[in-house]
C-alpha cells in the first residue's frame, strides 16, 4: 500500500515536471518565435526603408533631369532655333572669334538669322537690358527692335541676360544675345560683330555708360529712360534727381514720357529727344469692341500696390451691387496675388471675378470688355492703356494727372477713392450710348502718334549720330519740341505729381517744386533736416 502511495507521489512529480518542462519548452518555443518576428519585422522595417531610399534617389534623378531639361530649353532654345542654321551660325563665330572666349559661351540664344555679321554691309545696333521678361519695358523691346530689324538697313541686336524668359515674340531678324551683365563676354563680341551704337535703359552710371563708349574703339551710346522722374516720387528714391545730370554723358538722352523730357529741358541738358513709345496695337488695324458686354478689365504685369489691384477688387465689389452680372476680368503676370485672392474670397466675389495670369490672346479679353480699368496710383508710359484705347474701351482711372498723349479718353476719380471709380464704371454700364461715345472719344485720341513716325524717329536719331551731324541734331529736337510738347501743360502735369507724391514720400514736403527743377539745387540738395516741415 505504501509502495503504491509512494509510486503515485512519483509519477505525479514526474507528471508535474513533464508539465513543467513542456511549459518551459514552449515558452522558449514562444521567445524563439517572438524573436524571430521581431527580427524578421526589423528585416521588413530595414528592407522597406532600402526600397524607399532608392525610389526617393530615382525620382530625385528624374526631377533632376526634368529640371535640367527644362532649364536648358529655357535658356538655350526660345526662339525654335532650327538646329542646323543654329550649328552654321555657331560654327562662324567661333571661326571669327579665333583665340578669343569661345562663341558657343558667348551666343546662347539666336535666330534663323546665320548672317555672317563681319561681311554685313549693315549697320548693327544693339538694345542693352538685363531682366527682359513679360513686363513695359519688354514689351517695349519687342516692338521696336523688330520695327527696326524690318526696315533693312541695320543688324538688330537685343543684348539681354540668361534665364530670363521672352513672353513676347520678336522678329526672326532681331538677333537675342544672352551676355548681358557680363561685361568679357559683350567685349569678346562685340570684336565680331558690326554693332556701332549702344542703346542702354535707365541705366544712370557715369562708369557703365562711358565703358560702352569705349568699348573696341569707341561706340555711340544711347540712353533711354522710362519714367525716372516718377519713380523717384513714388520709390522714395532720394538719389534720382543728383544722378539725372548723368544723361549728360550720353551722345542721345531719350524719353519716352514728356515728363523726363521736360525736366531735362528745364535743368539744361542739350542731347535729350523724346521719342514715344510704340502702339502695342495698331489703332487702324485693331478692331473696336462692341461694348456690348458688362465685363470690365484690369491688366498689369503685377498688381500691387502703386497698380492699384486692391482697388479694382473694392471697386468690383460696389459695382455688383448694382449690375449682378458684372464680371472683372483680374489679369496679372504676377502669381504672388494671394493677398488680393484672399479679399476676392473674403467679399464672396468669385462669380464676379475671373483672375488670369500672363496670356498671349489679350485681344480676346478686351473686345469681350465695355471697360478698361486703371486703378494705378502711379504711371509713366501706360502701355496697357494704350491697348485699351486701340480696341476702343473706355477708360476709368485715378487722376494721376496722365503724360499729355494718355489723358483723351480716361475718365478720372480721386486717387484711391475706389467709391469713384466704381460709381463711374456703373454710370457707363449703365448707359450704352455714354460708354460708345467715350470708347470712340478713346480711340481717336491715338491719332496723335503713329508707329511710322516713331520708327523713322529712330532712324532719322541713328542716321545724324553715324554722320555727326550737328545741324540735323539740332533740327530733330527742334522738331520733337514742337510737334509732341506743351511746356504749360509739361509743367501742370509734373505739379499734379509732386503733390500726389507727397502722399507717398515725406522727403518731397521739405523740398519746393520750383525748387526742384534747378540744376543747382538738385545736385546739392539733402535729405530733410526739418522734420516739422513734413506732413
Amino acid at each position: 500500500m505504501k509502495k503504491n502511495k509512494k509510486t503515485k507521489q512519483s509519477n505525479t512529480q514526474e507528471s508535474e515536471k513533464t508539465q513543467n518542462e513542456q511549459e518551459n519548452e514552449e515558452e522558449t518555443l514562444n521567445l524563439s518565435k517572438a524573436a524571430k518576428n521581431k527580427k524578421m519585422k526589423e528585416k521588413n522595417k530595414n528592407y522597406y526603408l532600402v526600397i524607399f531610399l532608392y525610389v526617393l534617389i530615382i525620382f530625385s534623378f528624374i526631377g533632376i533631369c526634368i529640371y535640367i531639361k527644362t532649364y536648358y530649353q529655357t535658356y538655350q532654345s526660345i526662339n525654335d532655333i532650327k538646329s542646323e542654321q543654329k550649328k552654321n551660325f555657331v560654327n562662324s563665330i567661333v571661326n571669327m572669334l579665333n583665340q578669343t572666349e569661345p562663341a558657343n559661351k558667348i551666343v546662347n540664344e539666336t535666330n534663323n538669322n546665320t548672317e555672317n555679321v563681319n561681311i554685313s554691309s549693315k549697320v548693327g545696333v544693339a538694345f542693352v537690358f538685363k531682366s527682359i521678361f513679360g513686363n513695359g519695358i519688354g514689351r517695349m523691346l519687342q516692338l521696336i527692335c523688330s520695327e527696326l530689324a524690318r526696315m533693312e538697313k541695320y543688324d538688330i541686336y537685343l543684348i539681354t541676360g540668361g534665364g530670363y524668359r521672352l513672353d513676347f515674340p520678336f522678329d526672326e531678324k532681331v538677333k537675342i544675345i544672352r551676355i548681358a551683365g557680363n561685361l568679357t563676354k559683350i567685349k569678346a563680341f562685340d570684336k565680331t560683330s558690326n554693332i556701332k551704337i549702344y542703346i542702354l535703359h535707365n541705366d544712370l552710371t557715369p562708369s557703365s555708360i562711358n565703358w560702352y563708349k569705349r568699348l573696341n574703339g569707341g561706340k555711340l551710346v544711347i540712353g533711354v529712360m522710362h519714367g525716372v522722374y516718377l519713380s523717384s516720387i513714388y520709390s522714395n528714391q532720394t538719389g534720382v534727381y543728383p544722378i539725372w545730370i548723368n544723361n549728360k554723358y550720353y551722345d542721345a538722352s531719350v524719353h519716352v514720357i514728356a515728363d523726363d523730357y521736360y525736366v531735362h529741358k528745364r535743368i539744361g541738358l542739350n542731347n535729350t529727344f523724346f521719342i514715344p513709345n510704340l502702339y502695342t496695337f495698331d489703332p487702324s488695324l485693331t478692331p473696336s469692341s462692341n461694348l456690348t458686354y458688362n465685363n470690365i478689365m484690369i491688366m498689369g504685369r503685377e498688381l500691387d500696390r502703386i497698380k492699384g489691384g486692391l482697388y479694382g477688387i473694392k471697386a468690383m465689389d460696389l459695382i455688383r451691387k448694382e449690375i449682378p452680372d458684372a464680371k472683372l476680368y483680374f489679369i496679372s503676370a504676377n502669381y504672388k496675388i494671394t493677398l488680393l485672392e484672399n479679399l476676392i474670397d473674403e467679399l464672396n466675389l468669385r462669380s464676379n471675378i475671373e483672375v488670369l495670369h500672363f496670356t498671349s490672346n489679350i485681344s480676346h479679353y478686351f473686345l469681350n470688355s465695355s471697360i478698361l480699368l486703371c486703378p494705378s496710383l502711379s504711371e509713366a508710359s501706360p502701355l496697357v492703356m494704350n491697348e485699351g484705347k486701340a480696341h476702343g474701351l473706355p477708360v476709368v482711372a485715378f487722376n494721376v494727372s496722365y503724360s499729355p498723349p494718355y489723358q483723351k479718353g480716361v475718365i478720372v476719380t480721386q486717387v484711391m477713392n475706389y467709391t469713384g471709380l466704381a460709381e463711374e464704371c456703373i454710370k457707363l454700364l449703365k448707359d450704352y450710348n455714354y460708354r460708345k461715345i467715350k470708347g470712340l472719344e478713346s480711340k481717336l485720341s491715338l491719332n496723335r502718334f503713329s508707329n511710322r513716325e516713331t520708327v523713322d524717329k529712330w532712324d532719322k536719331l541713328f542716321e545724324v549720330l553715324l554722320n555727326n551731324d550737328t545741324v540735323g541734331y539740332k533740327k530733330l529736337q527742334d522738331y520733337t519740341y514742337e510737334r509732341y510738347y506743351d511746356e504749360d501743360q509739361a509743367r501742370d502735369h509734373l505739379e499734379s505729381n509732386w503733390k500726389m507724391g507727397q502722399i507717398f514720400n515725406r522727403y518731397f514736403c521739405c523740398h519746393d517744386f520750383n525748387d526742384m527743377l534747378k540744376l543747382d539745387y538738385i545736385t546739392k540738395m539733402k535729405g530733410c533736416t526739418n522734420q516739422s516741415l513734413c506732413k
